[in-house]
């Protein structure tokens, strides 16, 4: 209709147009009375602290006399999922995490944020922080430039490690287990082929530890950019394996990779016809090439060098050493 009658539809907007009403902010969380919160726990291998600080959040909380719901993000994924109709009743939001979560669910509601070390050991003294330092949480606008937050213990570049490490985990493990398994069969059984143990060798070192460091940094540059920094992140990684930079190289093209990625997001400014290429085309090849371009000819050879000399250095250790070792 605006196209076709745009006089019409210019007019009928003025006579049935209503005066906007901003919506309120939270209210501050107010020291006395019972409350009603919800919480976040998360660390990076998901398993121990994770759990252990969302006992003791829910513990401290009911001793206090509070309505209290723990959402912890573990190695299996959400467990003790918050409702909608919960965020929307709770009064303050705790996030304990050592890595990045998604918390969009949690937006225009006073959160506070921690570690899970210091909610599993210092637990009173977090809940009644977060009682008189909670601000109202704004999730950041994809694509824009990202708002001035306080710094708080756990942020920025070990945080970003410790997401890339928390993904990194599983395939440590199952390519491990893996690999001991091919040596039940004896120590050289995997020489074989066709054998189960060549098989099991295979599927550990072969596949699971060749996907280590990709993964180590796609996630890094994940948690930094989002969506847009995982294809150069893993493009990266594995960029760090092939040049043989190994570990070293591939926390260095995780990180590249996601601040590149983060700054085309922010500074690239497209007509509006063209945004949605940003994400699926524009931001994965440009942070893919420059990612790529500076670990072939600016890191790769240096910190394969570095790490050649380190392997070198600890094999000439031998067991006329192993006092130092």
């Amino acid at each position: 209709q605006a196209v076709r009658e745009p006089d019409a539809f210019l007019a009928r907007a003025r006579a049935e147009a209503e005066t906007y009403q901003a919506p309120q902010a939270a209210a501050p969380v107010k020291a006395d009375g019972q409350k009603r919160i919800v919480a976040i726990t998360a660390c990076p291998t998901g398993v121990a602290h994770t759990f252990m600080a969302a006992e003791a959040i829910e513990s401290e909380a009911k001793k206090r006399g509070w309505w209290v719901k723990v959402e912890t993000r573990g190695s299996v994924g959400a467990g003790n999922a918050i409702t909608p109709e919960e965020v929307a009743a709770a009064d303050l939001v705790i996030v304990a995490a050592d890595i990045e979560v998604d918390l969009d669910k949690f937006a225009g509601k006073p959160m506070y944020r921690t570690s899970t070390g210091l909610a599993l050991k210092k637990t009173a003294q977090e809940l009644d922080k977060a009682l008189a330092e909670a601000e109202v949480f704004q999730p950041q606008q994809r694509g824009g430039a990202a708002p001035a937050a306080k710094k708080k213990e756990g942020n920025g570049p070990y945080r970003h490690l410790l997401t890339g490490v928390s993904y990194m985990l599983p395939m440590v493990v199952a390519g491990g287990l893996c690999i001991a398994l091919s040596f039940v069969f004896g120590i050289k059984a995997f020489e074989v082929k066709g054998t189960l143990a060549a098989a099991l060798m295979q599927i550990g070192g072969g596949s699971a530890f060749a996907l280590m460091v990709p993964v180590l940094a796609g996630f890094i540059a994940f948690s930094i950019a989002d969506r847009p920094g995982l294809t150069p992140g893993l493009i990266g990684g594995m960029l760090a394996v092939s040049t043989g930079a190994g570990f070293l190289g591939g926390i260095i093209a995780g990180f590249l990779a996601g601040y590149v990625a983060k700054a085309i997001s922010s500074k690239l400014r497209l007509p509006q016809s063209m945004e949605a290429l940003k994400p699926i085309l524009i931001i994965p090849l440009v942070a893919s090439l420059i990612t790529g371009l500076i670990m072939i000819y600016v890191v790769g050879t240096p910190v394969a060098k570095i790490m050649e000399g380190l392997t070198h250095w600890l094999q000439s250790l031998g067991t006329a050493n192993a006092v130092l070792l």
